[in-house]
């Protein structure tokens, strides 16, 4: 089976920006009700997708107080924990944030480490792609960060 995700935050001033876990440097960073990482979201909905659990909105409601600031990758470690109750395991995770500035390059290694092992599957089966805005639109101008997810479990 096969889920898609999707997420897409505001940047400003004097936020953290987190990508896969990772706290990246950068002058801009994520407007979120939790950390606002854009790459672990998209995961959970994808795997949600998947696993016909609903989506991200459905378990972790940004009207929440319980989730205000919360580390999304605790998010994702409940999902986990529900999808491996249904025996279902991921196969694969093929990602892609599109963020204007800064370059990703030097941190691609470190948030595929860092998914891999929260999945609890194998480097080589997470996929991690960086991508611009090309300097057109709200990803161009570095107003947003977004984040694409498929995932294949079975």
């Amino acid at each position: 089976m096969v889920g898609i995700g999707n997420d897409l935050h505001r940047l400003e001033e004097n936020n953290p920006l987190i990508i896969g876990g990772i706290e990246i440097e950068s002058d801009l960073g994520c407007v979120a009700h939790s950390d606002g990482d854009v790459l672990i979201h998209s995961l959970i909905d994808a795997i949600l997708g998947a696993s016909g659990m609903g989506d991200i909105g459905e378990w972790f409601p940004d009207n929440d107080p319980k989730y205000k600031g919360c580390n999304s990758c605790d998010l994702l470690i409940e999902v986990l924990k529900e999808i491996d109750k249904k025996n279902f395991k991921i196969q694969n995770i093929d990602a892609i944030i599109i963020l204007q500035k800064p370059k990703l390059s030097k941190y691609k290694n470190s948030i595929k480490e860092n998914i891999a092992d929260l999945c609890k599957i194998p480097y080589e089966k997470v996929n991690i792609k960086a991508k611009t805005g090309e300097n057109i639109g709200i990803i161009g101008d570095s107003l947003a960060i977004e984040a694409l997810c498929i995932v294949e479990i079975k």
